[in-house]
């Protein structure tokens, strides 16, 4: 286990002000990262590491529980189109979310209430009723990477919703493939990526597509 002490901060702070002193300085003035990642807070979850994203300003982020289009996410995606025009829009959901999982307990009720406000409750009410009304019995970890999957096509959609009303140039930029939509989920077992099966119908069964 990572054990943190002061001066680990201090020495990676130093080691920080060199790298900038070398390599981000021309950073100081602008940003021009190409993705836009609306992500979870977990700490496992590091885009970076990730998808080996090591160059300076590469990504601008948005993380919160859940990783769901709340307020914030929102306005951090409204910033980016206005001022950095990302070649990718970004949606990261992972398996073994504890922000989906609140929504199975009573005790984290600001947890709980944060998924509800924004989609997460929907996600694991749609799992529900289809697995009841087609007689499917799976295991909690086939259910809840269910309503994860099911909770990131909802964050898109919603993204897009969003896009649609207030950003139609970025659409018609979609169409083209100028840029890029990407629902993608991390297997925090594997370390493996993986695209979003379409819809929930059906997907309990098949094969997910790494990306």
């Amino acid at each position: 286990m990572f054990q943190l002490k002061i001066t680990t901060l201090e020495s990676g702070w130093k080691k920080h002000l060199k790298h900038f002193r070398t390599v981000r300085r021309k950073l100081s003035g602008y940003q021009d990262p190409k993705i836009f990642c609306l992500s979870c807070s977990d700490s496992r979850v590091s885009v970076h590491e990730i998808f080996d994203l090591n160059a300076p300003g590469s990504i601008f982020e948005a993380k919160n529980i859940g990783g769901l289009f709340s307020d914030e996410a929102r306005a951090a995606l409204v910033y980016a189109l206005n001022h950095l025009h990302p070649e990718y829009i970004m949606l990261l959901h992972h398996t073994h979310c504890g922000g989906y999982m609140s929504l199975e307990t009573e005790v984290e009720s600001e947890i709980r209430n944060h998924m509800h406000e924004y989609g997460g409750g929907k996600a694991k009410t749609k799992v529900t009723d289809y697995l009841i009304s087609n007689k499917l019995n799976l295991q909690k970890e086939k259910t809840h990477q269910l309503i994860v999957e099911e909770g990131l096509r909802m964050q898109m959609q919603s993204v897009d919703d969003f896009l649609t009303v207030h950003y139609p140039q970025t659409q018609e930029k979609i169409k083209n493939g100028e840029v890029s939509l990407l629902p993608l989920i991390y297997d925090i077992v594997s370390g493996k990526v993986f695209r979003v099966p379409e819809k929930l119908e059906g997907s309990e069964n098949m094969v997910r597509e790494e990306f």
